[in-house]
Protein backbone atom coordinates (compact mmCIF):
# COMPACT_ATOMS: atom_id res chain seq x y z
CA UNK A 1 0.00 0.00 0.00
CA UNK A 2 1.28 3.19 -0.98
CA UNK A 3 0.33 6.16 1.97
CA UNK A 4 1.43 9.53 0.96
CA UNK A 5 1.56 12.63 3.37
CA UNK A 6 1.09 15.99 1.74
CA UNK A 7 0.85 19.03 3.58
CA UNK A 8 -0.49 22.77 2.19
CA UNK A 9 2.89 24.31 3.37
CA UNK A 10 5.31 21.26 4.77
CA UNK A 11 6.85 21.17 8.05
CA UNK A 12 7.47 19.24 11.11
CA UNK A 13 3.91 18.13 11.37
CA UNK A 14 4.10 16.00 8.05
CA UNK A 15 7.46 14.61 8.73
CA UNK A 16 5.75 13.68 12.28
CA UNK A 17 2.80 11.91 10.39
CA UNK A 18 4.68 10.55 7.50
CA UNK A 19 7.81 9.13 10.19
CA UNK A 20 5.51 7.49 12.96
CA UNK A 21 3.23 6.14 10.52
CA UNK A 22 6.21 4.36 8.71
CA UNK A 23 7.46 3.18 12.19
CA UNK A 24 4.36 2.02 13.52
CA UNK A 25 4.03 -0.37 10.58
CA UNK A 26 7.44 -1.59 10.48
CA UNK A 27 6.99 -2.20 14.15
CA UNK A 28 3.62 -4.30 12.66
CA UNK A 29 5.84 -6.83 10.61
CA UNK A 30 5.44 -5.16 7.43
CA UNK A 31 8.93 -4.09 5.26
CA UNK A 32 7.75 -0.75 4.80
CA UNK A 33 10.25 2.16 2.86
CA UNK A 34 10.14 5.60 3.77
CA UNK A 35 10.08 8.05 0.71
CA UNK A 36 10.69 11.43 0.95
CA UNK A 37 10.55 13.80 -1.81
CA UNK A 38 10.96 17.01 -0.16
CA UNK A 39 13.99 18.60 -0.64
CA UNK A 40 14.95 19.27 3.46
CA UNK A 41 14.57 15.37 3.57
CA UNK A 42 13.87 15.40 7.54
CA UNK A 43 12.17 11.82 7.15
CA UNK A 44 15.87 10.53 5.89
CA UNK A 45 17.50 12.57 8.41
CA UNK A 46 15.10 11.03 11.01
CA UNK A 47 15.35 7.40 10.23
CA UNK A 48 19.59 8.07 10.65
CA UNK A 49 18.74 9.48 14.11
CA UNK A 50 16.85 5.91 15.39
CA UNK A 51 19.34 3.96 13.23
CA UNK A 52 22.00 5.71 15.36
CA UNK A 53 19.53 5.37 18.73
CA UNK A 54 19.40 2.19 18.05
CA UNK A 55 15.24 1.77 17.60
CA UNK A 56 14.23 -1.27 16.19
CA UNK A 57 12.85 -2.24 13.54
CA UNK A 58 14.79 0.37 11.43
CA UNK A 59 12.51 1.34 8.77
CA UNK A 60 14.46 2.15 5.33
CA UNK A 61 14.66 5.32 3.85
CA UNK A 62 15.28 6.95 0.39
CA UNK A 63 15.23 10.52 -1.06
CA UNK A 64 14.09 10.16 -4.30
CA UNK A 65 13.14 13.72 -6.30
CA UNK A 66 12.80 14.51 -9.71
CA UNK A 67 10.97 12.42 -12.90
CA UNK A 68 12.86 9.09 -10.98
CA UNK A 69 9.79 8.87 -8.90
CA UNK A 70 6.83 6.97 -11.00
CA UNK A 71 9.63 4.77 -12.41
CA UNK A 72 11.09 4.33 -8.60
CA UNK A 73 8.04 3.39 -6.94
CA UNK A 74 7.16 0.62 -9.46
CA UNK A 75 10.18 -1.06 -8.39
CA UNK A 76 9.81 -0.20 -4.36
CA UNK A 77 6.47 -2.11 -4.86
CA UNK A 78 7.97 -5.07 -5.53
CA UNK A 79 10.63 -5.14 -2.42
CA UNK A 80 8.00 -3.77 0.04
CA UNK A 81 4.51 -4.54 1.59
CA UNK A 82 4.18 -0.69 2.47
CA UNK A 83 5.85 2.56 1.46
CA UNK A 84 5.32 6.15 3.02
CA UNK A 85 5.55 8.85 1.11
CA UNK A 86 6.64 12.18 2.92
CA UNK A 87 6.00 14.94 0.00
CA UNK A 88 7.04 18.09 -0.46
CA UNK A 89 4.62 21.03 0.42
CA UNK A 90 4.54 22.69 -2.46
CA UNK A 91 2.95 21.77 -6.15
CA UNK A 92 5.95 19.37 -7.60
CA UNK A 93 5.86 17.29 -10.05
CA UNK A 94 6.95 14.71 -6.98
CA UNK A 95 4.00 15.66 -4.75
CA UNK A 96 1.40 15.26 -8.27
CA UNK A 97 2.89 11.68 -8.83
CA UNK A 98 3.15 10.49 -5.00
CA UNK A 99 -0.68 11.46 -4.71
CA UNK A 100 -1.90 9.54 -8.35
CA UNK A 101 0.42 6.43 -7.21
CA UNK A 102 -1.46 6.24 -3.61
CA UNK A 103 -4.06 4.48 -2.24
CA UNK A 104 -4.09 6.73 0.10
CA UNK A 105 -3.55 10.44 1.03
CA UNK A 106 -3.24 11.21 4.69
CA UNK A 107 -3.26 15.73 4.97
CA UNK A 108 -2.28 17.11 8.45
CA UNK A 109 -3.60 20.26 8.87
CA UNK A 110 -4.28 22.95 11.57
CA UNK A 111 -7.43 25.08 12.29
CA UNK A 112 -5.36 27.64 10.98
CA UNK A 113 -4.07 26.20 7.63
CA UNK A 114 -7.99 26.13 6.73
CA UNK A 115 -8.01 29.37 4.93
CA UNK A 116 -9.32 28.23 1.73
CA UNK A 117 -7.55 30.68 -0.60
CA UNK A 118 -4.30 30.20 0.64
CA UNK A 119 -4.86 26.49 0.81
CA UNK A 120 -6.50 26.52 -3.02
CA UNK A 121 -3.24 25.19 -4.39
CA UNK A 122 -3.53 21.92 -2.03
CA UNK A 123 -7.19 21.12 -2.69
CA UNK A 124 -6.90 21.54 -6.45
CA UNK A 125 -3.74 18.93 -6.55
CA UNK A 126 -5.55 16.45 -4.56
CA UNK A 127 -8.83 16.70 -6.78
CA UNK A 128 -6.67 16.53 -9.39
CA UNK A 129 -4.94 13.76 -8.67
CA UNK A 130 -8.27 11.62 -7.85
CA UNK A 131 -9.01 12.64 -11.59
CA UNK A 132 -6.30 10.13 -12.41
CA UNK A 133 -6.76 7.88 -9.33
CA UNK A 134 -10.05 7.71 -8.58
CA UNK A 135 -9.70 5.38 -6.11
CA UNK A 136 -8.05 7.41 -3.87
CA UNK A 137 -8.81 7.88 -0.25
CA UNK A 138 -8.00 11.58 1.18
CA UNK A 139 -7.51 11.76 4.93
CA UNK A 140 -7.10 15.22 6.21
CA UNK A 141 -5.94 15.17 10.17
CA UNK A 142 -5.96 17.99 12.85
CA UNK A 143 -2.58 17.88 14.37
CA UNK A 144 -0.59 20.60 16.82
CA UNK A 145 -3.69 21.47 18.67
CA UNK A 146 -3.73 22.01 22.25
CA UNK A 147 -6.27 20.46 24.15
CA UNK A 148 -9.78 19.99 22.15
CA UNK A 149 -10.21 21.77 19.20
CA UNK A 150 -13.40 24.67 19.79
CA UNK A 151 -16.50 24.04 17.60
CA UNK A 152 -15.61 26.75 15.46
CA UNK A 153 -12.26 24.96 14.66
CA UNK A 154 -13.57 21.78 14.08
CA UNK A 155 -16.64 23.35 11.79
CA UNK A 156 -13.53 25.39 9.92
CA UNK A 157 -11.73 21.96 9.01
CA UNK A 158 -14.96 20.25 8.00
CA UNK A 159 -15.42 23.12 5.64
CA UNK A 160 -12.41 23.04 3.82
CA UNK A 161 -12.06 19.19 4.14
CA UNK A 162 -15.46 19.27 2.38
CA UNK A 163 -13.55 21.11 -0.86
CA UNK A 164 -11.93 18.01 -1.20
CA UNK A 165 -13.87 15.15 -3.24
CA UNK A 166 -14.74 12.18 -0.87
CA UNK A 167 -12.20 13.30 1.69
CA UNK A 168 -12.82 12.50 5.24
CA UNK A 169 -11.83 14.17 8.62
CA UNK A 170 -9.70 11.78 10.97
CA UNK A 171 -11.19 11.33 14.07
CA UNK A 172 -7.60 11.26 15.99
CA UNK A 173 -6.42 14.59 16.13
CA UNK A 174 -2.37 15.20 16.30
CA UNK A 175 -0.71 16.65 19.43
CA UNK A 176 2.89 16.60 18.95
CA UNK A 177 3.90 13.48 18.73
CA UNK A 178 2.31 11.82 21.65
CA UNK A 179 2.63 7.84 20.65
CA UNK A 180 -1.21 7.28 21.75
CA UNK A 181 -2.47 9.91 19.37
CA UNK A 182 0.07 8.04 16.65
CA UNK A 183 -1.26 4.58 17.46
CA UNK A 184 -5.26 5.84 17.12
CA UNK A 185 -3.92 7.36 13.39
CA UNK A 186 -2.32 4.76 12.71
CA UNK A 187 -5.12 2.25 13.10
CA UNK A 188 -7.48 4.70 11.34
CA UNK A 189 -4.83 4.88 8.30
CA UNK A 190 -4.01 1.04 7.87
CA UNK A 191 -7.28 -0.51 9.44
CA UNK A 192 -9.90 1.42 7.04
Amino acid sequence: MIVTIASPCGGADKAIVANNLALLRARAGRRVMLVDTDPKAQSCAWCSEMAAAGVTPRVAARVITGRALLGELELLRTRYNDIVIDTEGRDTAESRAALIAARLAVVPVTPQQVDLGSQYKLIARLNSARMFNPGLRVLFVLVGVDGAPSDEERAAVRAYVARVMSATLASTIIRGAAPADMDALYREVFNH
